[in-house]
């Protein structure tokens, strides 16, 4: 499909204007007008699916929301008859790192990576991870990107129609302290570069106001050390309180979200002190730092897929032994924290920490199919991914559900996951996937 679109612009004619080489199958813009019928529809509210429905599609937007009998067809719009699937909105996966390796037919070791493979090359493979993810369903990413690894600029290509993929909100860059986390994702010996790390308010002022100077789309810090990176210990906080106070209130006065990679309890601590959005991971909190989230209605990203990929995985996700022995040792691999979290009122919102061999793209679902294991509903555990994703990341005017004016993310599911949740991530389980009113059910066939 991309190929053939490509083949059919005439980019060696001189005389072609901006206008016509900015106008694609993948633009935004493309006005061609649907109607998706004879669905069940589950909006991405709660529990209820609307037996035989029918949604309109305008351009890149939800024009209508209606009974089937209700929206007839003209002769100009395209009908997708789609008997037997429950319409959904399109999903979010609110953590990933996109420009991670792609070839999953080699083991990478994930420091190696990110310190040898040029950021060229790191930008292709998040090019082939982000239509793996669209392929699967996600429709929008939040990335937690690698500097000089071209995401911002492939969230740009992608939003003008110049390239498929999903949706990006893309972080430039983890904010991280020296012998921090982000720090140690490195060997010790190579030189670091001015974005790498921030030590001081004033540093860690002056690294937000570069990274939305580079385009980011929110801001990503550092609270505590980690499970994967080498020589630190998970209790270890990152950062003073009043660091990551610099950094939320300079990312809040540009109306930047802040996500903070957080496992320890101290860590965990001081980023709500700080008044940060989402603690991502949240492995090891307390209860009393669950009703901290309640009080001040932070939301959690647990990841919890990535535990499960290596736990499944071993040796041949690339961890190496030290952060095997560190994951094996005091991480909640079960993810009761989880229940105890939503339990008590906390927000949860999907994410996997997809990344390279880890975790691998397309296989995002797998973290719905955990939450149910644990104990929420289908519904619940759709909400998750889709209207409470939205609201997490600002942006529930736009995606999250379906309804009228709303972009035209769609999923087609052959049955009803409300009552399997174990369609949205298995062979066969989905028919058709629309993107901003595009079909991208298979964006590019040749990656797979």
């Amino acid at each position: 499909m991309f190929e053939n679109a490509h083949r059919r612009r005439n980019f060696a004619n001189p005389c072609t204007s901006r206008e016509q080489i900015g106008v694609g199958p993948y633009m935004s813009g493309n006005m061609q007008e649907t109607i998706i019928t004879n669905v069940a529809l589950w909006r991405g509210k709660n529990a209820e699916i609307e037996p035989n429905m029918s949604i309109r599609v305008r351009g890149d937007r939800i024009a209508d929301v209606a009974p089937a009998g209700d929206l007839q067809p003209s002769v100009n719009e395209k009908v997708v008859d789609g008997q037997g699937t429950t319409a959904i909105p399109g999903m979010i996966d609110a953590h990933v790192h996109l420009t991670t390796n792609s070839d999953y037919s080699k083991v990478v070791d994930n420091s190696m990576y990110r310190a040898l493979v040029p950021g060229t090359e790191k930008l292709l493979h998040g090019v082939r991870n982000g239509l793996r993810a669209l392929a699967a369903g996600f429709t929008t990413l939040r990335v937690m990107g690698h500097r000089e690894s071209g995401d911002v600029e492939l969230a740009s290509m992608i939003d003008r129609g110049l390239l498929p993929g999903p949706r990006l909100l893309v972080a430039p860059w983890v904010i991280s302290m020296t012998g921090g986390r982000g720090d140690l994702f490195y060997p010790a010996a190579l030189p670091r570069q001015p974005l790498d790390t921030a030590d001081g308010v004033e540093e860690c002022r002056k690294l937000v106001r570069l990274q939305r100077k580079l385009g980011a789309g929110f801001i990503k810090v550092t609270a505590s050390a980690g499970y994967l990176s080498a020589d630190d210990k998970v209790h270890w906080p990152n950062y003073t309180v009043d660091e990551l106070k610099v950094i939320v209130s300079e990312a809040h006065d540009y109306d930047l979200k802040v996500a903070a990679h957080a496992h320890s309890p101290e860590g965990i601590k001081r980023a709500l002190l700080a008044g940060v959005d989402t603690i991502e991971h949240g492995t090891n909190i307390t209860d009393e730092l669950i009703q901290m989230m309640v009080d001040q209605g932070a939301y959690l990203v647990p990841t919890l897929a990535i535990g499960d990929s290596i736990a499944r995985r071993g040796s041949k996700s690339g961890v190496p032994a030290q952060g095997l022995e560190k994951m094996q040792g005091d991480n909640d691999s079960s993810g009761q924290y989880v229940r105890r979290a939503k339990d008590a009122g906390v927000k949860i919102v999907m994410g996997t920490d997809s990344s390279g061999n880890l975790c691998e793209f397309g296989e995002h679902a797998r973290e719905l199919e955990l939450y149910v294991k644990l104990g929420m509903s289908p519904a619940e555990a759709l909400l998750t991914t889709t209207s409470v994703a939205a609201e997490a990341l600002g942006m529930e005017d736009e995606i999250g559900t379906v309804e009228t004016g709303k972009y035209a993310d769609i999923v087609l599911v052959n049955g009803n996951p409300l009552n399997d949740i174990g369609l949205l991530n298995r062979e066969g389980g989905l028919r058709a996937v629309f993107k901003s009113g595009i079909d991208v059910t298979n964006p590019w066939p040749a990656i797979f």
